[in-house]
Parts: C-alpha cells; sequence; structure tokens
C-alpha cells in the first residue's frame, strides 16, 4: 500500500465517524469508503447507500494535501505534482460563487456537498463545511505558492468571505457573542439544520486558516482565527466530561482516535499562540488518555 492510500484510508476512517448520526455511530461501516482517484488523480468516494461515485469536497482536497505532503517527501515527485495541481484545479473548478449573505452583495465561494446522506440524522443537499471550506482554502494557498499562478489564490481570497456569512443565512460560521467577537466553525451547515458544535473540526479548520495565513497574509484569515480561537478559550470546559473529551456538544463522546486528534489539536494550537488553556486542556485530555488502559497509543 502507498504512503497517499495508508494515510488516505486513515483519514476516511475518521471523516467517517464525523460524519455519523448523532447519538448513533452504528453507521459507521456503512459510511466507509473506499477513496480512488478519478483519471485526474483527484480523490472521489463511492459511499455504501449512495447508488453513484460523489465527489466529497473534504475528501478532494484532502487528497490534494497527501499528493503534496509526498511531492515534499521526493515520492513520486513527477505524478505527485501533477495530481495536487489536478486537485487545485478541480477546486477552482468546481467553485461555486455566491452574493446572498454578505451584507454588502459582494461575491464570495463555496464548496457544496451535492448528495444527500445520514449526518445526525438526515441533511439534504446543498450543505456545507467549514472544515472543507477550510482545507480546500489551504489546498489552494499551497498551489500558489508552487506554481504563482493567481488563480489559486484569487479563489483562496474569495473563498475566505464566506466565513464572514451566518450560519442561517447560508453560511458556515455562528456567532456566539453579541459583539460578534466570539464564533464557532460549524463542520455541518445549513440553514435551519442542526448546530453540532463538532470539536475536532472547529479546531482543524481554525489550523488551516493559520497555514494559509502564514503563506498569503490574508487579514480576513487572521480575524477568523481569532474569534475561533476565543470561542475555544472560553468554552472548552464544555467539552471536558472529567473523565474524556466529547466530540460535540450533543452529547457524543469522542472515540480514541477523535480524543488523541483533539489532543494533538490543542497543543498546535498552544505553539501558535502560546494560549496556556490550551496546554490546559491538551495535557489534562491525555491524562485521561492514560487512565484507559484499553486504548492503544
Amino acid at each position: 500500500m502507498s504512503i497517499v492510500l495508508k494515510y488516505f484510508l486513515i483519514f476516511i476512517f475518521l471523516q467517517a465517524l464525523i460524519l455519523a448520526g448523532s447519538g448513533n455511530f452504528r453507521s459507521l461501516f456503512v459510511l466507509l469508503a473506499e477513496p480512488e482517484p478519478d483519471e485526474n488523480g483527484v480523490m472521489i468516494s463511492n459511499y455504501h447507500g449512495v447508488q453513484r461515485k460523489v465527489y466529497n469536497p473534504l475528501i478532494s482536497a484532502n487528497g490534494g494535501l497527501l499528493y503534496y505532503r509526498d511531492l515534499e517527501n521526493y515520492i513520486d515527485t513527477e505524478k505527485s505534482k501533477e495530481y495536487f495541481i489536478n486537485t487545485a484545479d478541480w477546486l477552482v473548478k468546481n467553485s461555486i460563487n455566491k452574493t446572498d449573505g454578505l451584507k454588502n452583495g459582494e461575491e464570495y465561494i463555496v464548496w457544496e456537498y451535492d448528495f444527500p446522506w445520514r449526518f445526525y440524522g438526515w441533511i439534504e443537499p446543498p450543505y456545507y463545511s467549514a472544515l472543507a471550506q477550510a482545507e480546500s482554502i489551504y489546498v489552494l494557498a499551497l498551489a500558489f505558492d508552487l506554481t504563482n499562478d493567481e488563480k489559486y489564490l484569487l479563489t483562496a481570497n474569495k473563498a475566505m468571505k464566506v466565513f464572514f456569512v451566518d450560519y442561517d443565512v447560508g453560511g458556515m460560521v455562528t456567532i456566539e457573542t453579541p459583539d460578534g467577537s466570539s464564533i464557532f466553525l460549524q463542520i455541518l451547515a445549513k440553514p435551519e439544520f442542526v448546530k453540532t458544535y463538532v470539536l475536532n473540526g472547529h479546531t482543524q479548520a481554525l489550523i488551516f486558516l493559520w497555514r494559509y495565513s502564514e503563506i498569503t497574509n490574508d487579514s480576513n484569515a487572521k480575524v477568523i482565527f481569532d474569534k475561533g480561537i476565543n470561542y475555544l478559550k472560553k468554552n472548552l470546559w464544555r467539552y471536558d466530561t472529567g473523565s474524556w473529551s466529547s466530540y460535540d456538544l450533543l452529547e457524543n463522546q469522542a472515540t480514541a482516535e477523535y480524543h488523541k486528534a483533539q489532543i494533538s489539536q490543542l497543543e498546535e494550537l498552544h505553539d501558535i499562540t502560546g494560549e496556556n488553556v490550551f496546554k490546559v486542556y491538551a495535557d489534562r485530555f491525555q491524562k485521561y488518555l492514560k487512565q484507559m488502559p484499553f486504548v492503544e497509543e
């Protein structure tokens, strides 16, 4: 098994947990699908229960990052670069322009999910994901850095603007304080759909936006990052059960894999921000992990 496929399958396993229904992870193995590259190397998924192969923006963007990792590590360099650029081109081509949601009528870009699935009960298309949006933006920033082609940067900059659109009018962000200084990036987003508050989706999206800002210096990314950090500083306690971490705010406990992922994400956010609260909770969650002898490290 190639390194790309190995790590990609691990990621698919984790994302299948994201997409499992609220309070019921029995559908995990039904949701699991083997990703495969299309004729251009862009990752496509064949989900059981969906009678066609579909492009999942999150899965496609993740495939692009794995191609980029192989390129950095000089693994099948020519093919890795070709497939990475093809993925970035797919993201540009499949981005959707919108004008509703921003008060000034300015255009922004989203990547839509165009197939129904049993996420937290059931969700019909179109719907969106802040995590898919952030990861796609980061892929485009890397493509710009690699090629100096402005189309990638222009698309990424435009896609950033959706984070200023409220969830209830088609955005991916819930505003958590009256002054707007605290926001949450929702992993599943559609007006009137349940707000799940998935912790790892929010934290990983923030990390992608930080990495994007490091490449592009886009001030919008820094604004959104800071507001998302404000939410975590005030609300991490809500994900602490006293013996484990919660996956979301709908009473779903994190799996062992997600618990460990949340530790890593909090450690990275501590490195980025220097905020002690992230180290406190990373250490606390690590302690819970060590108290669970049945969990494999």
